[in-house]
């Protein structure tokens, strides 16, 4: 009973019927269908598979083939997926990506409150990553789940700036009511131009950095401070992450904009070196409360540590290389939609506390480890994969 319980949650996460109907065969006589390669990329990271070959390696065993319903040889080769992501469409792929929106929104996985009182928002991580030889901008919405959902390539690392700016404007159209009310974005992004592009979609944005003298504004707020302390200030323990925290803040314009200009001083009493850690938080949100501002510069590195180093935990993205940017990014984009499905069969999971203790037996809950026993429900069930492909 546990485990088709265990088996419906997580076939839930996978919307329960075809991913991979939008997808056009460009073949002439196939012999494996599309769906079943697709399906097979897709899972990589469900898996933990590092390469193409490690795929092709897992292809080939029995209890794969069963999970597909395969009776040949393999569910295929790694040169047969190389071949496919080469020529897929990149369009299908990034609709691909989108086509989970809804489906997250009506779980309410997409907003988040940034303290236990503080009301449910739709946050928005843009930052720029260096994979396999490629340069890419990518936007995380941060909710419940982490849900990379739009990713762009540029040329070099100069121009990582312009390509954040044109998701920003495509997302209002991309998204539309789901787009982020608040964008968490780090020193690169504050400029007029960023700001503007926000406001003028009735967003606000939140800056965070080091170094005070990197704009007027902090400079300014610096010597204030100093000199005469803030206009606010607030302290308190943060028990999650061990530390003492002071905030202190005033107000100012940049640009013709008002901004809130804050100081955030973190103090880590078990740490033996950089106890004391002083960053900057700009927010053009006037009435966003100091502790979900400090909360929200906290959550600026989830595209980071939950995004980027997963991804590559999981499946050696950052060495995983393809001279063709369009095999890369057709993969990477794939690996991208897993990975926000992965996060839903865990949200779910958690959301069942009899049920997930039951499923893991004791073991760490890392992705690798639930995953296993997952993998171990799904392989109890005939052709678990066939109606999904």
């Amino acid at each position: 009973m546990e485990s088709k319980r265990i088996a419906r949650l997580a076939r839930d996460a996978f919307l329960k019927e075809p991913l991979f109907e939008g997808f056009t065969d460009i073949r002439k006589r196939p012999q494996i269908r599309l769906q079943a390669i697709l399906m097979s990329l897709f899972a990589m990271p469900l898996f933990g598979r590092r390469s193409l070959l490690s795929n092709d390696r897992h292809a080939r065993t029995s209890h794969y083939k069963k999970l597909f319903g395969c009776r040949r040889k393999m569910v295929a080769s790694d040169s047969t997926f190389a071949r496919v992501l080469k020529w897929l469409y990149p369009q299908q792929v990034k609709q691909f990506l989108l086509g989970f929106l809804q489906r997250f929104e009506q779980h309410d996985l997409l907003r988040k409150r940034l303290t236990p009182k503080g009301k449910l928002r739709r946050l928005g991580i843009l930052d720029g990553s260096f994979m396999g030889g490629h340069w890419l901008a990518t936007l995380c919405l941060a909710g419940k789940i982490d849900y990379p959902v739009m990713v762009e390539r540029y040329h070099n690392q100069g121009h990582e700036l312009t390509a954040a700016l044109k998701i920003m404007k495509e997302a209002a159209k991309v998204l539309g009511k789901l787009r982020p009310e608040l964008w968490l974005l780090d020193a690169l992004y504050f400029t007029k131009t960023t700001i503007a592009v926000a406001r003028r979609q009735h967003a606000h944005l939140l800056f965070k950095f080091k170094n005070a003298d990197y704009r007027t504004v902090t400079a300014d707020a610096s010597n204030l401070f100093h000199y005469f302390g803030g206009d606010e200030e607030l302290r308190g323990w943060d028990t999650q992450r061990g530390c003492r925290w002071r905030l202190r803040k005033t107000l100012d314009h940049y640009a013709g904009y008002p901004l809130q200009v804050v100081e955030l001083t973190e103090t880590y009493p078990k740490r033996k070196r950089d106890r004391t850690v002083i960053s900057w938080i700009v927010t053009t949100d006037l009435e966003l409360p100091l502790e979900e501002v400090r909360e929200a510069g906290h959550q600026r590195w989830q595209i980071e540590n939950g995004i980027f180093k997963r991804i590559s935990h999981l499946t050696g993205t950052k060495t995983f290389y393809f001279k063709d940017h369009r095999q890369f990014f057709n993969l990477l984009r794939l690996f991208f939609a897993a990975m926000a499905v992965l996060d839903c069969i865990m949200w779910m999971l958690r959301a069942h506390t009899l049920l997930f203790a039951a499923l893991r037996v004791g073991i760490k809950d890392t992705w690798l480890n639930v995953f296993s026993r997952i993998e171990e429900v799904l392989g109890r069930l005939p052709c678990a994969f066939a109606d999904l492909v």
